[in-house]
């Protein structure tokens, strides 16, 4: 498995403390059978500032390390950012880094809001040659009330250019319920393409993927819970195309019912 949302770089956000720690997370994701995680940490988010030199040597040294103690486990560069209309300056001059150098970017929201011309800033990104990737939108209160606008922002941009991943922990139950609900019913209207961890450390969010795997092959399938953490995140570390993994649909009425 691919794991494309970690925050595994000791010292540089709120993810692993120290080397040892990072290195403890490897072995976890190891035994859980993932084989490479993309380096993560919070950037420009109003509290962490990461640049892009510093995170690439952070992930040259761990990948030494792993190799030196035969854990089978590839680090790859990346971040998360905090969405702001900035985001198109600061790519052009290298000072944020796609996902393993390629043409996805990984947006974090506002936990509890919604940002204003999303929209128009996702599609100056993808005429720049971006795709956008949303951080697990089921943990921002305002897609929990509102899960719909996931829909109407998939099928107003081209297909394939927006994506959404949403976190194991939510499926698992351990992100809370309303993390949990939300993850479960954008999952059931094709408005989820990848599956990651979000892991933090090796006991609050541990990267495990696997039993949220199970979780999501119980709603859509074997077939499409395992392309969210195998096919898709392969494509968006490789630069390929995402497996299309169904036709969206408008979860707004069945919301209103419950």
């Amino acid at each position: 498995m691919i794991d494309m949302h970690n925050h595994i770089l000791p010292g540089l956000d709120d993810g692993a403390d120290s080397l040892d720690e990072a290195l403890e997370m490897c072995g976890i994701a190891s035994k859980d059978g993932i084989q490479r995680i993309v380096a993560t940490p919070h950037s420009f988010d109003g509290e962490f500032v990461n640049n892009a030199d510093e995170v690439r040597k952070a992930v040259t040294e761990l990948n030494a390390t792993l190799s030196s103690q035969g854990i089978p486990v590839q680090i790859l560069p990346g971040m998360e950012l905090r969405i702001s209309a900035d985001i198109g300056v600061m790519l052009a001059e290298g000072k944020i880094l796609t996902l393993n150098d390629g043409r996805f970017v990984l947006l974090e929201f506002h936990p509890t809001q919604l940002p204003v011309g999303f929209v128009n800033l996702a599609n100056q990104l993808i005429s720049s040659g971006y795709s956008p990737i949303i951080a697990h939108p089921e943990k921002n209160t305002a897609i929990q009330r509102k899960p719909d606008v996931l829909f109407h922002w998939l099928t107003r941009l081209d297909p394939g250019r927006l994506l959404v991943q949403i976190s194991a922990d939510s499926l698992t139950g351990n992100g809370g319920y309303w993390a949990a609900r939300t993850a479960k019913l954008l999952l059931k209207h094709n408005l989820v393409h990848l599956i990651a961890s979000d892991a933090h450390s090796p006991r609050t969010r541990p990267p495990r993927l696997s039993g949220a795997v199970q979780v999501a092959a119980r709603l859509v399938g074997d077939e499409k819970a395992a392309q969210m953490v195998h096919h898709a995140p392969r494509a968006v570390i490789e630069g390929g195309d995402v497996p299309d993994l169904g036709e969206p649909t408008n979860p707004r009425h069945w919301w209103r019912v419950f």
